[in-house]
């Protein structure tokens, strides 16, 4: 185990703290700050736990980052992440749509969009379009079914591709009302 590193060993500091960011395999919100980090170390381990990073360049986004719990990356090129609060994660979320420059990585393909509207919750499969609630305080988006496993579904909201993916039961999200007939 290592606590986090001072610099990535190539003499190159990032100038802002790196955060990692998304919901875990029980759909809790997770969240975690690494300072002076390894960039590539940070982004392996975020890869392992299917969780994005980003950069906290801005005023707003780099003083909520400081409210995240400090990460920790082990030898393994695994990472420690901690559950946070869904209040603090809805409130980077929502810095986050402000600055979609935040996001590190590559971009994730979308799933290709499904032909037509799904007409039941048993209907929704990857690719179909819903409306899902980001957050009480954030309202409702549209989104994109990327997976579905049982009745969760993973989602992606349609407007803000780089902000983290979110789980909701089928019958969290709504349907979008299909052509008559």
């Amino acid at each position: 185990m290592t606590k986090p590193t001072k610099g990535n060993g190539n003499g190159d500091k990032s100038t802002s703290a790196l955060f990692v960011l998304g919901y875990d395999d029980q759909q809790k919100p997770r969240g975690a700050r690494f300072v002076d980090a390894n960039p590539n170390l940070v982004a392996k381990a975020a890869e392992l736990m299917d969780l994005n990073v980003y950069q906290a360049a801005n005023g707003e986004l780099a003083d909520l980052a400081k409210k995240l719990p400090l990460g920790r990356l082990y030898s393994t090129g695994k990472g420690f992440v901690p559950n946070i609060r869904e209040t603090l994660y809805s409130e980077i979320v929502a810095a986050l749509a402000s600055a979609p420059s935040a996001a590190r990585g590559k971009d994730e393909d979308l799933p290709t969009v499904a032909s037509g509207l799904p007409k039941t919750w048993d209907d929704i499969g990857p690719g179909h379009l819903v409306i899902a609630q980001e957050s009480h305080d954030n309202g409702w988006w549209e989104a994109i079914c990327i997976k579905r496993d049982g009745d969760m579904l993973s989602l992606r909201f349609r407007d803000y591709p780089k902000l983290p993916k979110c789980a909701r039961h089928q019958t969290a999200v709504a349907l979008i009302c299909p052509e008559p007939g």
